[in-house]
């Protein structure tokens, strides 16, 4: 699922829009581009985003990482741009907060991690197998070399990729039998760590993709990822239809969608 936003459809007024001083120059497809980067006040705090002019209809906003990017047709005056931009200030000032690199893990005991949206306290201990699991309110690492972060990290990773797999296919198994009737191919589920979205589908070559890390959501998060994704069978776009064709096995997307936000800066 990519973070992007599709916001308001505009028609062309022809008025030239007022160019910044500082510019990246790129050429694509044998045009030149330009990624302009901008500040915006909201609330007296200052939010940088990039600006690209590019052949489309509509301004679309996309918040990766904790940056913002705002692509616009040529036409269209930055006014109108942040106008938009200002009717979005609760997210965006969402991303300016996460916007700053996030201070690395040290792999010890007392690292706090997530699992199946509930936080839970790192605690390595020295053994033989290497072993994770969840015990109360800790999830206990055993390790023949604890101290050593690298191996902490490694194991915790292949851990939430095993969790992951696990209950993305759970999901998949409840909620296949809805697309089954509607004619979807039972897609290969893949596990990939991803840093800007929670899945992806291939329906070309029946594939689904989802990020490494979705055992640290909750479980209706998960669901509603696992339907996202295989109602691209049905949509390829996030047009209304492919919605409404949520909808019918999610009800509740909205909510989920939101929820997972909260997620997005403890992970990536």
């Amino acid at each position: 699922m990519k973070k992007s936003f599709l916001l308001f459809p505009l028609q062309p007024r022809f008025s030239r829009a007022c160019r910044p001083l500082s510019l990246l120059f790129f050429f694509r497809a044998g045009r030149i581009i330009r990624d302009m980067k901008h500040l915006l006040y909201l609330n007296g705090k200052p939010i940088e985003y990039t600006l690209e002019r590019k052949r489309v209809k509509n301004i679309n906003l996309r918040v990766r990482g904790g940056e913002i990017f705002v692509s616009a047709p040529r036409w269209v005056p930055r006014s109108v741009i942040e106008r938009f931009l200002l009717s979005r200030g609760d997210m965006l000032l969402r991303a300016a907060e996460h916007s700053a690199p996030a201070e690395a893990r040290r792999w010890v005991s007392g690292e706090r991690l997530f699992y199946l949206g509930r936080e839970l306290t790192l605690f390595l201990e020295r053994g033989g197998r290497a072993a994770v699991r969840p015990d109360g309110s800790c999830l206990r690492v055993a390790l023949r070399e604890p101290d050593d972060p690298g191996s902490v990290e490694r194991a915790v990773a292949r851990w939430y990729r095993r969790e992951s797999e696990r209950l993305c296919r759970a999901a998949c198994d409840i909620l296949y039998p809805h697309f089954a009737a509607l004619g979807v191919p039972r897609p290969e589920i893949r596990m990939r760590s991803m840093r800007s979205c929670w899945g992806n589908c291939r329906p070309e070559r029946a594939v689904v993709t989802f990020n490494a890390l979705l055992a640290a959501v909750p479980e209706d998060g998960i669901e509603y990822v696992a339907a996202h994704e295989l109602t691209h069978f049905l949509h390829a776009d996030h047009s209304p239809a492919f919605y409404a064709a949520l909808a019918q096995v999610v009800p509740d997307w909205k909510a989920r969608r939101s929820a997972l936000k909260e997620y997005a800066p403890l992970l990536f």
